[in-house]
């Protein structure tokens, strides 16, 4: 009984105790205020009764096991994880916890091999993806400018999101170093500024119009060339015969969703097919896909009267392996006809292989053609 009593006050201790408390956690240190403020909710405890140990490695159970305390540590719906290394008896102490961000999606998809590791060290990069799934994956206005942080990283719309809303600066301007390995201070104060920290940015007063061009910033705009062809209906210097130049820029705003804009020097009506065209720089991987579509333009009418029912079907295409093809989901078109100019927002379909945050590993061409096909 004694025992007992003994380890209940030393739990009480540790939940409540300030951060002046661990003789290793000084006042003066980045992650005071964090570690008082996570003993204080029962997030964390110190590793004994003086110490917290803010410069030892956080693992990806403890970390998740932080997240699910901060959650209200609810009871997990399944009875089990897809992965083979984290069982009751593997991991008593941080199951439930993983269970749970199994299910709330903080984990996203098990791997392939069906493991998690979860006594391995937490990186930066993963911790910035778990901070942000759990706070709903919100997406960034603008991409971090880290040169160790590409565009197509699985965690660089979660960096990208981390910088702005003051979790984390990086460790340089240029530097974020996002496969180093988390402290218990440094995770401690990332759940700090992400769940109960003052955050630098807030939100604009309930009578202030949003600012619609910072609600629609692209994570990254990517541009190409490529022919153009015009039926040369009208008479002016534009003939069936000469090639032109069109141009076409992709402005990138999640991993499925991006919006096209293509140009070219003569009004719409002189062009029957616009293709985009994204061309694997890997030649090793030489993957292909084009997106596509038929316009319809009354101007056509004499010519194609049978025509107008199968026009405006927007494709993806992919050019090598199986040559497969879908129809997209096309919303905001958007068409300066006199001056050569269209847009369209594309949705992907979850089992197309394509991302476009992955488009800056292909190169981009336009080509805007006077017949049918791509």
């Amino acid at each position: 009984m004694k025992k007992k009593l003994t380890a209940l006050a030393l739990a009480v201790f540790l939940l409540t105790a300030p951060a002046s408390a661990f003789s290793d956690v000084d006042s003066d240190q980045y992650y005071a205020s964090p570690v008082a403020w996570a003993v204080d909710l029962g997030i964390t405890t110190g590793t004994t009764e003086t110490t917290f140990s803010p410069d030892n490695i956080c693992t990806k159970g403890q970390i998740l096991t932080f997240l699910w305390r901060s959650a209200g540590a609810p009871d997990p719906q399944a009875a089990e994880t897809p992965y083979a290394d984290v069982t009751p008896d593997l991991n008593p102490d941080f199951y439930k916890a993983i269970l749970w961000a199994y299910e709330s999606g903080i984990l996203g998809a098990a791997p392939e091999d069906g493991l998690l590791a979860p006594n391995s060290p937490c990186t930066r990069g993963l911790t910035m993806m778990y901070l942000w799934r759990h706070a709903g994956s919100p997406l960034p206005h603008l991409p971090a400018a880290f040169e160790d942080v590409a565009p197509g990283d699985e965690y660089a719309m979660a960096v990208s999101w981390a910088v702005e809303t003051g979790i984390t600066a990086g460790v340089s301007e240029t530097q974020f170093q996002p496969d180093r390995f988390c402290t218990r201070g440094e995770i401690v104060t990332f759940l700090y500024r992400s769940l109960g920290g003052v955050i630098p940015q807030s939100p604009p007063p309930a009578e202030t119009e949003p600012d619609p061009e910072l609600e629609v910033r692209p994570l990254q705009t990517l541009s190409g060339t490529g022919s153009a062809y015009s039926l040369g209906l009208d008479g002016s210097e534009f003939n069936s015969e000469d090639v032109y130049e069109s141009e076409v820029q992709v402005a990138v705003y999640s991993d499925r969703e991006a919006v096209f804009t293509v140009s070219v020097p003569f009004p719409l009506y002189q062009a029957w097919d616009y293709a985009v065209r994204f061309t694997s720089k890997d030649e090793e991987n030489p993957a292909a896909y084009v997106f596509s579509y038929a316009r319809w333009d009354e101007a056509f009418a004499d010519m194609v009267p049978s025509w107008q029912d199968g026009a405006s079907t927007y494709r993806l295409t992919e050019l090598a392996g199986e040559g497969k093809s879908c129809v997209l989901e096309v919303t905001d078109i958007d068409e300066d006809r006199m001056g050569g100019k269209t847009s369209w927002r594309v949705q992907l379909p979850e089992e197309t292989p394509f991302r476009f945050t992955e488009a800056g590993d292909y190169t981009i061409a336009s080509e805007v053609t006077s017949g049918f096909g791509v």
